[in-house]
């Protein structure tokens, strides 16, 4: 599971405290390109608002990672943009967060038998690889590697 969320300069100068400041007119947004989750993400925030993405400063600015979201941030190009709380957090920036993400690896269950996939299904699960993915900030690895049904995984 990861945080995402808007980022912001340090001390939020401009007072950002939700999706409806996107549409200020003293707001400039960059956002991820076209294809990407976090651009959806942000579509669907403004669509749940009643905000048309015309009405948002930057929202045609793309940039294609949540570091390069983070730099333009950092470098005073844009005011806010949204990506994954580690990035923010690498570029000294505050994180405002939004929603909580979950990633799912999905195959058939007789995939599982293969031995590359339990090789894949325990590297997952190893001490190794979880310590270093909770040690991101925004990022929880506590089901990491666990099996679920498609039932289970969305009730």
């Amino acid at each position: 599971m990861r945080n995402t969320g808007f980022f912001v300069m340090a001390g939020n100068p401009k007072g950002i405290g939700g999706v409806e400041d996107l549409a200020r007119a003293d707001v400039r947004f960059v956002n991820r390109q076209m294809g990407s989750s976090t651009r959806y993400l942000a579509h669907l925030l403004l669509q749940r608002h009643g905000i048309d993405i015309a009405r948002v400063q930057g929202f045609q600015t793309n940039e294609f990672t949540h570091m390069a979201i983070a730099a333009h941030i950092a470098s005073g190009m844009a005011d806010v943009g949204m990506g994954v709380e580690t990035a923010a957090r690498r570029f000294g920036l505050d994180f405002i967060p939004l929603v909580q993400e979950r990633y799912f690896f999905a195959l058939r269950r007789a995939d599982l038998e293969q031995p590359a996939m339990q090789d894949f299904v325990t590297a997952l699960r190893s001490p190794a690889y979880l310590n270093d993915i909770g040690a991101l900030p925004g990022y929880d690895a506590a089901d990491c590697g666990r099996l679920l049904t498609l039932a289970e995984a969305f009730p």
